[in-house]
């Protein structure tokens, strides 16, 4: 699939189905990510261990009923929610504390990775809500694999899509102007 054709066809996924996703095209969407722009260290931790995706969704949701903003703690009051919405695959961008692109740089990577995964015919979901689960919980992190001095900055989930649970519509367009 052509680029421009993948940016076209990317939407966030919300359901995905149980079947774990093959390893060559891991390997492709950390190929998309290491080619993204960067201006800063990252580190990529891929998170497939079910256990270890159950524990951190768990956290996540706690944390969200928890966190005092309206939009998180209605989202997860939704019946069945799930904010890993059960996904096989997260790759989870972390970066050093404090680096002053590490935003930039994780965004990149976690863009290119949603495009990759749509010419790879998979779905994907940029989100950052995991890092609520992730705050203050260092054996979690330690599980993860995530570096010593690191911080989560974004994730990607990835995995074949199962249907629109918690779909959201698609955002207008940007307003553009032009400076000739």
């Amino acid at each position: 699939m052509d680029a421009l054709k993948a940016i076209e066809l990317r939407k966030s996924t919300r359901s995905y189905q149980q079947k774990p996703v093959e390893a060559d095209k891991i390997e492709q969407l950390i190929a998309a990510a290491n080619n993204a722009p960067k201006a800063g260290t990252l580190h990529i931790s891929v998170v497939e261990n079910t256990d270890v995706l159950k524990e951190l969704n768990n956290a996540t949701l706690i944390a969200m009923k928890n966190s005092g903003v309206e939009f998180l703690m209605s989202r997860a009051a939704l019946e069945g929610y799930q904010p890993l919405y059960g996904a096989p695959v997260l790759f989870l961008l972390t970066a050093p504390k404090d680096a002053p692109y590490n935003t930039a740089t994780a965004s990149c990577a976690a863009a290119n990775i949603t495009i990759a995964a749509t010419a790879l015919a998979l779905g994907s979901c940029y989100v950052i809500s995991p890092l609520l689960g992730l705050d203050g919980k260092s054996e979690l992190s330690g599980k993860i694999g995530i570096p010593e001095g690191f911080s989560p900055v974004c994730g990607v989930l990835v995995g074949y899509s199962a249907g629109e649970a918690f779909s959201t519509p698609k955002s207008a367009a940007y307003s553009v102007n032009y400076c000739k």
